[in-house]
C-alpha cells in the first residue's frame, strides 16, 4: 500500500489496541501510537524521494535509516544466500518476516539499551515505543501482503510470495476505503462500550486485541491473499535467462 494508507491503518489500528487506555493514559497511547506509526513506515526503503518538500519527503527521510542499515546486513546477507537481489533498495529484504524482526532487534539496541544505561526513569516509554514500531512492521506486512505485490515472508531464506489482489492506485476498488471505515468503526464501538461501562475493564484490552484481529482478517479475507510458490528451489539462485519472479515490482 502507499505511504498514507500505511500511516492511516497503522494509527487507527494503535488506537483501537489502546482503546481502554485512551483517556486513562493519554501519554502512553500516543508513544505507542508514534512508534506504530514509525514502524508502518521502516520496511520502505524502496521509497523514490519527492519532487516537492511535504509529509511525505518527512517519511523518505526516516526510511533512509532501515535502508543503509540493509545495504549492510540484509543485502549481504541474500547476496551469500545466493538470491538475485536487484539493490540494497530491494522491497524483499524488508518485506520479509527476518527483515522486520532484524529492524525490530536493532531499534531495542539503539533505543532501549542506551536510554537503560543513561536515563533509566524513561526505560518504560522507550519500551513502549519499540513495541509500537514492532507492531508497525506487522502491521505492514499484513497490509501489503493484501497487494499484488505481495511480500516474500521467507525472504532470503526462500522466494515464496504472498499477495492479494489489490492494486492501491486502483480508485475504482473501494476495498482500502472500507478498511479504513471499519477500522473507524471498530473504535467507536470499543470506545463507547468502555465509555458506557458495558466492557468491564479486565475485558477492555482483550477486546481490543480481538477488534484488531478482526480488522486485519476481513482485509486478508477480501483481498483474495494467496501463496505463490516459485519453483526455483530455496537457496540457489535462478539461472541468468530466468527472470526473478515479482522483479519488475520491486524495480525503483
Amino acid at each position: 500500500m502507499i505511504t498514507r494508507h500505511h500511516v492511516a491503518l497503522a494509527f487507527l489500528s494503535s488506537l483501537i489496541l489502546c482503546s481502554p487506555f485512551l483517556f486513562i493514559a493519554p501519554l502512553a497511547v500516543f508513544i505507542l501510537c508514534a512508534g506504530t506509526i514509525t514502524g508502518a513506515l521502516l520496511p520502505d526503503i524502496h521509497m523514490t524521494r519527492p519532487k516537492k518538500a511535504g509529509l511525505r519527503t518527512l517519511a523518505w527521510g526516516l526510511v533512509q535509516i532501515p535502508r543503509k542499515a540493509s545495504s549492510v546486513f540484509l543485502y549481504r546477507l541474500s547476496v551469500l544466500c545466493r538470491f538475485t537481489v536487484t539493490s540494497p533498495a530491494d522491497k524483499r529484504l524488508t518485506h520479509s518476516l527476518f527483515g522486520i524482526l532484524f529492524f525490530a532487534v536493532c531499534a531495542c539496541l539503539i533505543l532501549c539499551v542506551p536510554v537503560y544505561l543513561v536515563i533509566p526513569s524513561w526505560t518504560g516509554d522507550t519500551v513502549l515505543f519499540v513495541a509500537g514500531l514492532s507492531l508497525g512492521l506487522v502491521l505492514h506486512l499484513s497490509e501489503d501482503l493484501c497487494t499484488r505485490k505481495g511480500i516474500f515472508p521467507f525472504f532470503p531464506f526462500g522466494q515464496e510470495k504472498i499477495a492479494g489482489s489489490i492494486r492501491p492506485c486502483d480508485r475504482a476498488d473501494p476495498r482500502i476505503a472500507w478498511f479504513h471505515i471499519q477500522h473507524v468503526l471498530v473504535l467507536l464501538v470499543l470506545l463507547v462500550l468502555s465509555g458506557t461501562g458495558l466492557l468491564v475493564q479486565s475485558l477492555a484490552f482483550p477486546a481490543g486485541v480481538a477488534g484488531l484481529a478482526a480488522c486485519e482478517g476481513f482485509m486478508i479475507y477480501s483481498a483474495d491473499v494467496e501463496v505463490v510458490r516459485n519453483p526455483a528451489p530455496a537457496g540457489l539462485a535462478p539461472p541468468a535467462d530466468m527472470p526473478l519472479p515479482g522483479h519488475r515490482e520491486f524495480r525503483n
